[in-house]
């Protein structure tokens, strides 16, 4: 029995003799040992994790600045008198001297009661 125990560990020596004896083993058996290592590690995963993370924000930037474009135009097209004349036309129903207004008005109810600043404006 010893025997054997004995023939089993000189013929195991003998072949990590002979696997060290080779250089192109040594390296392979080595790369695959820090492969298994880092996967198991959770390295590779972080290392995957952190590319994807760096493409999303590269693409966050990308997408804020062209964002930054368009509210450049915009603040340069808001500061523009044509601009500011048709905001306030549309916004605050303003008009320019010399425009036709023209009132509608429901024929239930009386228009006068409704917009009586708007009357007078228009008597002036």
């Amino acid at each position: 029995m010893i025997q054997m125990i004995s023939r089993y560990y000189q013929s195991v020596y003998k072949r990590a003799q002979d696997v060290f004896h080779r250089p192109m083993q040594v390296f392979w058996i080595c790369t695959v040992a820090a492969t298994i290592g880092v996967i198991l590690d959770g390295t590779a995963f972080r290392l995957w994790s952190l590319k994807r993370d760096h493409r999303l924000l590269a693409e966050r930037i990308a997408s804020g600045k062209v964002r930054n474009q368009q509210l450049k135009f915009r603040l340069q097209t808001a500061q523009q008198p044509d601009f500011i004349e048709r905001a306030a036309r549309d916004q605050f129903d303003l008009v320019k001297e010399g425009d036709l207004i023209f009132i509608f008005s429901d024929e239930n109810s009386d228009s006068s009661s409704e917009h009586p600043e708007k009357i007078q404006a228009l008597k002036d």
